[in-house]
């Protein structure tokens, strides 16, 4: 699906960028003009007025369909799942994908949506509508440990304002990956090499910032997906192990009933822990949900958020899947088998919704936390390549390592069968379902997500999409950026940065020309001034921003409205109460300054 250009390519590369969406340098700037619009007014859409066809706009008391009935929503998240992996995107993927396939079909799928290029700080993204470095940790909060998770005071989940601000009934099962706390007792030490047996550790208590403290009634996840220990599921909270039942499991493969599960990194876990089993579980969990809840409250909406283990490493497909369907060895190599599971998990799911007959009135979305998986780990030897032509993979601040498959399907709302191509990020989820389904977000939260919403209705509804959409790569341990970049169109402007040195390593690309990354423009003079405004731009919605000169006028918190300046902030209390000041005064509210002159 690469995009056709005409003409001259060099008239090309001088005209392709849109710099008249956020004014003058030198004008003061306000990142969140266009980064996160003001909560609609009753009547009206965030994109206010924008008509997306005669009968039906996006207000805050009927959903996209004009209808009052709030919609289902199932939100399937793959894991190193690259756009090369899905036939419909490259057609180098060599796994047979029935089920994706129709779902692109019955749907839209956007062409240019990208992510966090690893796996925690994605998912905090999703959840939060936030560029990861509003969270904890600017590398993201991984595993369960002594920490809180990723999300910060006052931000909610998108499964907490469903849940409070239209009455959905939410659940999560899989991957957690977004960190949370050991319940311990009194002032008692973390163990982390005993993470479930530890005498210091209180089991009978939830874990601490999980799926239940963030928005969700039921969750079946483990915290670290399939790959890191514990082994275990947290059922609502709570450890659903016993502590008799209790295994420290050493790397290896070990014969389970559903195949040969593998342990990649030594911990504690179940003594049943059967990775093979993971996807299985996941699906049966929220095909559970969806039976039990249409049973008990079937006038009530639901969120399902389905995260997958597929196709993380460790690679131990099962011998079959849950229809008996053979899977271990139907391909040549374990990662394929594995994408052939998450092909017939994602069937399982959207069959049953269309069973239940609930299709007209759920919103369907598949998408990947982060490009596909390194060669090393994948199939490239038989000419799989789950990057397709795009440069790198998982963990690369190139296209291959950010650009992920995301698929929606709407019965009745939105096309079926169509693609778009305008940029959107996973955080940009969030909106977009808030404003499928009619509702606003609290002042604080989602702050970086723009709606799609519109453009899913039709090609031409392209007013108040995102124009630029930032990236970054941090060290996971360190904290570190050890890479960043920003795109405005087909553009792309890189910054590698190397963590001994602080040397920076500017790079250029025109994608729709050149999507493999192969032809760096840096150098050519011509281009100096698009790059110096796209850096400019990158660094005002990064985590080390330049202190605002002029006074600004507050977002949020109890003055709201009112003209202040960085002064403001000299009272450092109201850096907690008003996102504005670490967006707008990081010298007083910047929670990043000891990396920033990194």
């Amino acid at each position: 699906m690469v995009e056709e250009h005409d003409g001259d390519i060099e008239q090309l590369y001088l005209d392709d960028i849109d710099f008249d969406d956020d004014r003058d340098d030198d004008v003061v700037f306000d990142p969140l003009s266009f980064l996160r619009p003001t909560t609609p007014r009753k009547g009206s859409t965030r994109f206010e007025d924008t008509i997306l066809n005669d009968d039906y706009y996006i207000d805050g008391d009927t959903n996209l369909k004009g209808a009052d009935r709030k919609p289902n929503i199932l939100l399937i998240m793959a894991d190193d799942v690259g756009t090369g992996d899905i036939p419909s995107y490259w057609k180098s993927g060599l796994v047979d994908m029935p089920n994706i396939q129709r779902l692109a079909e019955m749907g839209v799928t956007m062409l240019n949506a990208n992510a966090s290029p690893l796996c925690a700080p994605s998912r905090y993204m999703l959840l939060s509508g936030n560029f990861q470095h509003r969270g904890q940790k600017q590398g993201g909060t991984w595993n369960l440990s002594g920490e809180q998770n990723q999300f910060m005071h006052k931000q909610k989940s998108l499964a907490y304002v469903l849940k409070s601000m239209a009455g959905y009934a939410t659940m999560m099962a899989g991957k957690w990956h977004i960190g949370a706390k050991v319940p311990r007792k009194g002032s008692g030490e973390l163990d982390k090499t005993k993470l479930l047996t530890a005498p210091t550790h209180d089991w009978s208590r939830p874990l601490i910032g999980g799926p239940q403290d963030i928005g969700f009634d039921i969750s079946y996840m483990s915290t670290s997906g399939l790959q890191a220990n514990p082994y275990a599921f947290f059922r609502d909270g709570y450890l659903a192990t016993d502590a008799a039942d209790v295994k420290y499991w050493t790397k290896g493969t070990y014969k389970q009933p559903k195949g040969e599960s593998v342990i990649s990194k030594e911990g504690e876990g179940s003594k049943d822990w059967d990775s093979t089993a993971y996807n299985q579980i996941v699906v049966e969990e929220t095909l559970e949900f969806i039976e039990n809840h249409l049973q008990r409250s079937p006038d009530k909406p639901f969120f399902a958020y389905a995260a997958l283990g597929s196709v993380h490493v460790p690679h131990s497909p099962p011998d079959v899947y849950l229809d008996g369907t053979p899977i271990k060895n139907v391909y040549p190599t374990p990662h394929m088998d594995m994408l052939l599971e998450m092909d017939k998990a994602v069937g399982s799911l959207v069959d049953a919704i269309e069973a239940k007959g609930i299709n007209s009135n759920t919103v369907i979305i598949f998408t990947s936390d982060n490009g596909g998986v390194r060669p090393e780990y994948g199939s490239t030897e038989y000419d799989h390549y789950s990057s397709g032509p795009l440069r790198d993979a998982k963990g690369s601040i190139y296209e291959g390592g950010t650009r992920v498959p995301l698929i929606v399907r709407y019965d009745g709302a939105i096309p079926t069968n169509e693609t778009r191509s305008n940029i959107v990020g996973l955080n940009d989820i969030f909106a977009t379902i808030c404003d499928i389904i009619g509702i606003s977000y609290p002042d604080g939260s989602a702050q970086d997500s723009i709606s799609f919403a519109n453009y899913l209705k039709s090609n031409k509804n392209k007013q108040g999409l995102r124009k630029w959409l930032p990236t970054w790569v941090y060290d996971p341990r360190k904290g570190f950026r050890k890479a960043e970049a920003i795109r405005n169109k087909n553009w792309k402007a890189i910054k590698l940065i190397d963590i001994e040195t602080g040397e920076r390593t500017q790079e250029l690309y025109h994608l729709k020309v050149d999507p493999s990354e192969t032809k760096n423009l840096a150098q050519n003079e011509v281009h100096n001034t698009r790059m110096k405004k796209m850096f400019r731009k990158l660094n005002r919605l990064g985590p080390c921003p330049i202190n605002r000169e002029k006074p600004f006028t507050l977002i949020s918190g109890p003055e709201k409205g009112q003209l202040v300046s960085c002064d403001f902030f000299n009272d450092k209390e109201k850096c907690s109460t008003y996102i504005d000041g670490e967006l707008k005064c990081p010298s007083q509210c910047g929670r990043n300054n000891w990396m920033c002159s990194h």
